[in-house]
């Protein structure tokens, strides 16, 4: 296997407490302020409000001519309406929890590779929901590969509390955590 294989998957040796390089890290802090600044302005619009949540998707499955977004991928509309839409109050805070939780990990390092991975899915569920509407979906491809890149290079360990963690545990089961 390549060294950078080996160090993907965890079977190289070395100072695995160090891994990570200071670009990743300053990706993965960029991730976690934009993750944090977004978290915090969609809390001051009440946006995972019960009320105002099912909004969101409202509009972004509404033709651009009515007003919305236009998005146009029907599968992801039925999953949100089988799933979400169920129970927007309850999903409306579970996303306003799991969104700040990404955010504060990214930030400060903490469980960065899983963090890293469920960043990874929320942007690429946000490029589904955007898909085929007036939204510029690119954004979210950039911030999915981020994501992937910060994960694949092991979560920006360095200048995170997984560094620390690593230096004294080793690496987490299955390198997924940290």
């Amino acid at each position: 296997m390549t060294d950078a294989l080996s160090d993907a998957l965890g079977t190289s040796g070395g100072n695995r407490a160090s891994r990570g390089t200071l670009g990743s890290a300053v990706l993965r802090i960029a991730l976690g302020l934009t993750l944090f600044f977004t978290w915090l302005e969609n809390v001051d619009k009440d946006f995972y409000d019960g009320e105002n949540f099912p909004g969101f998707f409202s509009w972004a499955f509404t033709s651009a001519e009515d007003g919305g977004n236009g998005s146009s991928l029907g599968f992801v509309e039925s999953i949100v309406d089988s799933t979400l839409l169920a129970a927007p109050e309850f999903f409306g805070w579970l996303l306003t929890f799991f969104e700040l939780a990404i955010a504060i990990c990214m930030l400060f390092g903490i469980f960065t590779r899983a963090a890293s991975l469920a960043a990874l899915g929320f942007f690429v569920s946000l490029f589904l929901v955007y898909f085929g509407g007036e939204e510029w979906i690119w954004t979210y491809v950039v911030l999915a590969a981020g994501a992937f890149t910060v994960f694949m290079d092991w979560g920006g360990r360095k200048l995170g509390a997984d560094q620390a963690i690593a230096a004294t545990r080793g690496d987490s089961p299955g390198g997924l955590i940290w």
